[in-house]
């Protein structure tokens, strides 16, 4: 006999034809007051059966009786990876201190210290699988072409590749025509699948980290593939990026509709899948990167091009905190309120959309109507992040955190040649290549020199091997894509070494 979840504050419905019809046709006010009230549930769930965050609660001497209104639930104090989740008993953090329930763990990276581990139920697979399979038939059509999805996203204790072959295996016994190949990060094999398998189907689904899909398309010629012959669609997650980068892979994989064929995912190992793309934030985003007051109007403080999803309130309810968005949400075995990922960006409602952009001189029911996708939208809420508070860059769907740059640089063997000063930045190459460049000072009257370069590459390529498993894990498949590159200065260059102002350890491309 199946055990009873601890708590559901979602059941994944029964009818998905309708309920795909009630995100279409019910007022965003309906989802977006299910949200506040799943949030209260929660909290109260929380805080009752789960020890660590009752004494997360005494810490900071909230009384829990007093949190009755979604304004008084915003007065709670803010979680953390640093402040809740390593501060307390692994075992206190599930309810009822019962791990019973669990399936599956993922681990964080370890960038910043030992990985941490979240265990994963039905409950939470469940919130995956209807998600997924509401951008699978949205977008994707699903019921209606023969389906070959690959999943390139890494395979092991990362959340990515499990996690969507689990819940992508359910969707597809459901009576789908959806046949998987769980790859992993191995272009060769990848591409095989593609050529001996891919027209044999309607559609094909790459799925997979965003510079590791660019390679597939690009590598395809090398096996005598030709994307003209397929009709493909993108599934992404882990990064954002660029309308510029999506209009180099949409041609030169001959994507249809871009607004329709492109899906990224917004998630993290803590709550899983938590927004995604739909045509209509697509539509919104690439009128912002052509309209500087339609930009300004909905991204007023970022200072690139941010990834702009729709969420389900009814499963993560997001708030917007000084500037960084926290949510709330059952997505592993270990519910968490109103935590910090960190990410930078903001939480619009699908009203306050609407509205923004017709202030701005833009109807978008109409501009979707255009453009053929006004049969697909959703009335969910809009989540958008641009940067993250932590520092971090994200190479090739691994976290690079300035910290592990500067360990490397403190080695005795580069001592008496460097500073320890440098910037960090991510870069993009004519054939649109994300690669990492460190810029680092070179100590007074030390000339730079291609040997010194190179010691200084290895020893930080080196550290990373052993220091980040997300990047050990992606070299080992691919290392020319992940080696940096490092570019020597002299002691005190304006550039990124200027003693006038704060040292930039991470310097951001602009929009």
């Amino acid at each position: 006999m199946a055990k009873k979840l601890p708590f559901q504050y979602f059941k994944l419905p029964k009818n998905i034809d309708k309920s795909l019809v009630d995100l279409k046709t019910k007022p965003p006010s309906y989802w977006e007051n299910k949200g506040k009230d799943n949030a209260l549930k929660l909290f109260d769930f929380v805080v009752r059966k789960v020890p660590a965050y009752e004494r997360f609660l005494k810490r900071h001497k909230i009384n829990r009786n007093k949190i009755k209104s979604i304004e008084d639930f915003r007065t709670l104090p803010i979680s953390s990876k640093e402040n809740y989740l390593r501060r307390s008993n692994f075992i206190d953090l599930l309810p009822n201190r019962d791990i019973s329930d669990t399936k599956t763990f993922s681990a964080t990276s370890g960038s910043t210290g030992e990985p941490f581990y979240f265990p994963r139920g039905d409950e939470q697979d469940w919130q995956y699988e209807y998600i997924a399979e509401m951008f699978l038939k949205n977008q994707f059509e699903i019921d209606k072409k023969t389906t070959l999805g690959i999943i390139g996203f890494g395979i092991g204790i990362w959340i990515g590749g499990i996690f969507t072959y689990k819940n992508f295996n359910k969707i597809a016994s459901k009576g789908y025509q959806l046949a998987l190949a769980p790859v992993g990060n191995t272009a060769e094999i990848y591409l095989d699948i593609v050529k001996k398998f891919g027209n044999l189907f309607d559609q094909v689904i790459l799925m997979g980290y965003a510079p590791f899909v660019k390679d597939i398309i690009d590598e395809a010629k090398d096996y005598g593939i030709n994307w003209r012959d397929y009709n493909l669609r993108i599934l992404t997650a882990a990064e954002g990026y660029s309308e510029k980068f999506k209009k180099y892979v949409a041609k030169k994989a001959s994507l249809k509709d871009p607004l329709m064929d492109f899906v990224n995912i917004y998630g993290t190992v803590e709550l899983g899948t938590m927004a995604h793309e739909t045509p209509l934030s697509n539509l919104i985003r690439l009128i912002a990167v052509e309209n500087k007051t339609v930009f300004r109007a909905i991204f007023p403080k970022a200072n690139r091009l941010p990834t702009l999803v729709q969420y389900y309130p009814q499963i993560i309810y997001f708030e917007e905190e000084e500037d960084e968005v926290i949510a709330t949400g059952y997505g592993s075995s270990i519910p968490l309120v109103r935590y910090r990922f960190p990410d930078i960006g903001g939480v619009i409602t699908y009203d306050d959309m609407i509205s923004k952009l017709k202030d701005s001189g833009v109807d978008i029911l109409i501009e979707a109507k255009k453009n053929k996708i006004d049969k697909n939208i959703l009335h969910l809420p809009f989540v958008y992040v641009y940067d993250r508070s932590d520092h971090a860059l994200i190479l090739r769907g691994a976290n690079i955190y300035p910290e592990e740059i500067k360990n490397a640089l403190q080695d005795k063997l580069l001592d008496s040649y460097v500073t320890g000063k440098f910037s960090m930045e991510k870069k993009e190459d004519r054939k649109m290549d994300e690669y990492l460049e460190i810029n680092v000072e070179l100590k007074k009257r030390v000339k730079k020199s291609k040997k010194l370069e190179k010691l200084i590459e290895v020893m930080i390529t080196d550290f990373l091997k052993k220091e980040n498993s997300e990047f050990s894990y992606l070299y080992s498949l691919d290392s020319d894509k992940l080696i940096p590159g490092v570019v020597l200065w002299p002691y005190g260059h304006e550039k990124h070494f200027s003693p006038k102002g704060k040292q930039k350890w991470v310097i951001k491309n602009e929009k």
